[in-house]
């Protein structure tokens, strides 16, 4: 009987198990994670001292303490701009709001440094515009601050810009990998531990080192409660 128990622990020491799929939304505060079949839609902040805050949406999967996001394209909002007519010779004025349409303040604005000629990234001031002058070379224009999603936007000449930043990091087209616990049938443990995973050919150690050095960085968790839809009694019409 010892023998075929020892059997099956070597047999099954090797081997992933994934978990079983989560359903419904759980929340801290402002942030969440809605999962439905195999999808997710998710909004984190504080992690890593940052106050900052980063969304994604897309597939997911469990694999031990890990859940594996692969985003694709954002459902919600996202960053966009208008093109205005010229207002100056040689000059992009570039106005950036955010969603309430309001200017703000200290956002950066770079021209594409493919040439050293071109005018250098400078930050808006109180009334959210910059002047970028010398424009015959410039190709595009990233418009970024923290805690909004970065815009790149292709240049035309002769043309002026009004950037509507929407709030958030808006993660796309990468892999972010959480630490999930599940600390009772309503909480979930959640600690992120990249927005940009690369597996390579050995996943599993990949994970694990990312799980160490959270610990050697003394990184906290957030615990997120289940939500549930509020119960609407039917009254008869009869």
């Amino acid at each position: 009987m010892k023998k075929i128990i020892l059997l099956l622990s070597v047999l099954f020491s090797g081997i992933t198990f994934a978990a079983q799929p989560l359903s419904g939304t759980y929340k801290n505060g402002s942030d969440s994670l809605k999962f439905e079949g195999n999808q997710i839609v998710f909004r984190v902040s504080g992690f890593g001292g940052l106050s900052s805050s980063q969304a994604g949406a897309g597939t997911y999967e469990l694999i031990n303490d890990f859940l594996l996001v692969h985003t694709g394209d954002y459902p919600g909002n996202k960053s966009t701009f208008q093109e205005l007519p010229g207002s100056r010779a040689d000059t992009c004025v570039v106005k950036v709001v955010g969603l309430s349409n309001y200017p703000v303040e200290g956002i950066l604005v770079e021209p594409d440094n493919s040439s050293t000629k071109l005018p250098a990234g400078r930050v808006t001031g109180n009334d959210g515009k910059i002047y970028l002058a010398n424009t015959s070379k410039m190709k595009n224009i990233t418009v970024s601050g923290m805690g909004y999603n970065t815009i790149t936007i292709d240049y035309d000449t002769g043309i002026d810009y009004l950037v509507k930043l929407a709030d958030d990091e808006i993660i796309e087209n990468k892999t972010v990998v959480f630490r999930l616990k599940e600390v009772d049938d309503e909480t979930l443990s959640i600690l992120l531990l990249t927005d940009d995973f690369n597996a390579g050919k050995k996943r599993d150690n990949e994970l694990n080192k990312l799980e160490r050095a959270a610990r050697r960085s003394n990184r906290i968790d957030k615990r997120f409660k289940k939500e549930y839809e509020p119960y609407v009694r039917r009254v008869s019409t009869r």
